[in-house]
């Protein structure tokens, strides 16, 4: 019987879940789908590739007037079935990165030297608003 490697998780991805959950539970406003994908004004895929470890790809979306959605992308899944976005951007980072951008301590989620800013960082930017906004709200 052939072995198989066993990939385990890499150990930001419950922090990261967690911290995207949170944000997403006190946004109001219903999640937009047509024909099964989010409607969104912006979103962002995060591919946390750089790491030995498994890690998903997130995606993070507007979700009314002011809160965040997010959903794990399945391998293979092109974006335009799951996300029709008005604006949409992503980049491939090390999943560890996330949590800083999440809590608001960098300003981008593959932080201070690990990578080249994308078309469109205003989206981020945007997302990154919302998130913290919601830190910001009664429960946070």
């Amino acid at each position: 019987m052939p072995s198989r490697r066993r990939v385990s998780m890499d150990p930001s991805v419950g922090p990261v879940e967690e911290l995207l959950d949170a944000a997403a539970s006190r946004s109001s406003g219903e999640v937009e789908r047509r024909a099964g994908r989010v409607m969104a004004s912006h979103a962002i895929w995060l591919c946390p590739c750089d790491t030995d470890d498994d890690a998903p790809t997130w995606l993070v979306y507007t979700r009314g007037g002011d809160g965040i959605g997010w959903q794990r992308v399945e391998d293979g899944m092109d974006l335009g079935d799951v996300v029709e976005a008005q604006r949409l951007t992503g980049c491939h980072l090390d999943p560890g990165a996330v949590p800083s951008w999440v809590r608001g301590e960098w300003s981008t989620p593959w932080g201070a030297g690990q990578g080249d800013d994308p078309l469109h960082s205003d989206v981020f930017d945007e997302l990154r608003r919302r998130i913290l906004a919601s830190q910001d709200g009664p429960d946070g």
